[in-house]
């Protein structure tokens, strides 16, 4: 299987370099690799995610050029402009780990390409990762996307625990802002949509040392 292609662009010469290093390694990830790249040749790249840091990111604004993900390296250089398009901005402050960048890239990709999958048809249940529709032969629920990031991930894990952690970090990458809160209270508003509209209890189950996990049998 071929490697993602994750560009990098940046105007601070240090992360420039860093990265630099970084995409010289062939073997940091099983699923993407790291290239750098220019205002003049990223358009040509079939992604729609950047590595870049303050500067760049504004430039890349200045130039309307559309991105749906950005790995901001904050180098505090300068505030990044208001964009108007809908570019979603994970922010890494300085001094960062290189681990933590490739953990969370790998997740997002990892994410995208569950949510690409073709119709999940189970013995009573049917979801489609592209509508995020649950439905059965009587009823249907539509899922936010970020209900459908914590749905696909517990259902990928076949019965087994999800710990508030890992799903922190699958589901937001940590952003900012964020924390066990904000999962519970999407994890709550889930369960409720489920209960409430597929008269269905118990599908996704919680123990507090272990976490959450998807009951499969039900579906």
């Amino acid at each position: 299987m071929s490697k993602s292609i994750i560009p990098f662009i940046f105007e601070n010469s240090c992360l420039n370099n860093i990265f630099i290093e970084a995409s010289s390694s062939k073997n940091i990830s099983e699923i993407f690799h790291f290239e750098i790249a220019d205002l003049k040749n990223i358009k040509t790249y079939k992604t729609d995610t950047v590595i870049t840091d303050n500067s760049a990111l504004n430039n890349l604004f200045n130039e309307d050029i559309k991105i749906k993900k950005v790995f901001l390296i904050d180098d505090s250089s300068m505030n990044v402009k208001n964009q108007k398009n809908h570019t979603e901005i994970i922010k890494f402050n300085v001094p960062f780990k290189m681990n933590d960048i490739y953990q969370r890239i790998e997740n997002n990709l990892i994410q995208y390409n569950i949510s690409s999958k073709r119709k999940l048809k189970y013995k009573y249940f049917t979801y489609d990762p592209s509508t995020r529709k649950l439905e059965n032969n009587s009823t249907f629920l539509r899922f936010t996307e970020k209900e459908s990031q914590i749905f696909l991930c517990l259902l990928e894990n076949n019965n087994s625990y999800v710990s508030k952690k890992d799903l922190l970090l699958k589901v937001w990458s940590y952003g900012v802002g964020i924390d066990t809160h904000t999962l519970e209270t999407h994890v709550y508003a889930l369960r409720k949509k489920i209960e409430t509209k597929l008269q269905v209890r118990n599908l996704i189950m919680f123990e507090e040392k272990k976490g959450y996990y998807l009951n499969k049998s039900i579906l």
